[in-house]
Formats: structure tokens, sequence, C-alpha cells
């Protein structure tokens, strides 16, 4: 997990020819699918993909574990979802 924090500053530096035209797949160890970033304004943001969804575990308690991303899932099986983490319990900190 702590190999992905500041990937996509590290991507972000690199000097594209033509930004709007990079597309990034990233599947984390946790995810049923792949997520989409793209360039907007300068910064890799996640594209919200049809039929997916990050669900988002609570905040650790103290600062000393790596940023979580959540799980990127499908949400169109028939298997069942978590629940979703309200924003204000989520990790804030980016972990990509």
């Amino acid at each position: 997990m702590s190999g992905r924090s500041g990937l996509l500053n590290d991507l972000q530096a690199l000097p594209w020819p033509y930004p709007h035209g990079v597309q990034v797949l990233i599947r984390d160890q946790d995810d049923n699918c792949f997520g989409l970033w793209m360039f907007h304004d300068g910064k890799l943001v996640e594209v919200a993909l049809p039929r997916t969804g990050r669900f988002h575990q609570p905040a650790p308690p103290t600062d000393e574990f790596v940023p979580n991303p959540g799980m990127l899932l499908r949400t169109d099986g028939h298997r069942g979802l978590p629940e979703q983490t309200p924003p204000e319990l989520r990790d804030p900190c980016p972990a990509w």
C-alpha cells in the first residue's frame, strides 16, 4: 500500500505533450475493477464510471497508517455492497 503514495503526483509532474489524452487505469488490491483517472484543470482526478462505486472504510484513529483509497466495486452485480462510510468519517489524506 505504501508504494501507491505519490503515484498521481509523479504522473502529473511528467512533461505530457497532450495531457488531455492521458488516461490512467489503476486497480488496487481490494478493487474488483479498474478506476479511470484523467487530467482535469491540471490534476489527475478519478472519473466516475457507470455501474461502479468507491466504498470507504472509516479513517484510522491515528495518522500512523497509510491513507486508504477505499474499494472500487461494481454496483451492478448480484452480491451485496458494503455500507458506505459518511464523508466526514473518511480519511481526508490522499491515498494516491
